[in-house]
């Protein structure tokens, strides 16, 4: 089996490449994590979709994962990579992919460059669940549950005062505007309007993003 050592991961349930790690993430300092190389077509089902690894490769990766960190438990987890890329998973005892974490740039890059000797092998899984590929960042998928939860309980007379804000004009039919203002585009001015204006009256602000 082959190993890489001395790396930083960040597991979270959806993938996200590491220029979308936050501050707030738990960063784990692995000591030693096995890896696997498999072909280009396999390594973007496992990256993009909820997968159940065969019970062999379960029983081969146990407890081959070490962390500096003695709190923490990654009992069946590996690198999976193809010829330009990595990703790392951590799978449930009955091998279903419960998080994944990219890796930084620089540590990806130095693995790539002393495992292209590796074979690529033929690792059994199957697909549970299609993943959701919508291609927004993490920062624009957060805002958009932010608004949604923040309209979601809004009173009318903020709802009001945001509508006109964004449109410089009045409605008093609430459904109307709440549709109005979920419709948005996310790359205009009025979507930056109206997050900042909820970001600023939010009644939660030590969740805000």
């Amino acid at each position: 089996m082959n190993y890489t050592y001395d790396i930083y991961l960040n597991f979270n349930k959806k993938y996200y490449d590491f220029f979308e790690w936050n501050k707030n993430d738990k960063i784990i300092h692995i000591k030693k994590i096995p890896i696997f190389k498999i072909s280009e077509d396999n390594f973007k089902k496992i990256v993009y979709n909820h997968i159940k690894i065969d019970k062999d490769f379960l029983i081969n990766v146990h407890n081959k994962t070490e962390a500096y960190q003695s709190n923490t438990s990654l009992e069946y987890c590996a690198l999976f990579c193809n010829d330009n890329n990595i990703i790392a998973i951590v799978f449930d005892i009955q091998g279903n992919s419960l998080k994944k974490s990219s890796l930084y740039v620089d540590e990806e890059f130095e693995i790539l460059e002393t495992i292209r000797h590796l074979k690529e092998e033929n690792i059994n899984f199957e697909i549970i669940k299609k993943g959701n590929c919508v291609f927004k960042t993490r920062k624009q998928v957060n805002e958009e549950l932010f608004i949604n939860k923040e309209l979601k309980n809004i009173n009318d007379k903020k709802l009001n005062y945001i509508f006109f804000e964004c449109f410089g004009k009045k409605n008093i039919k609430k459904k109307e505007i709440l549709n109005k203002l979920k419709t948005i585009n996310s790359n205009n001015n009025q979507y930056k309007k109206l997050y900042n204006i909820l970001k600023l009256t939010s009644t939660n602000k030590n969740k805000m993003l």
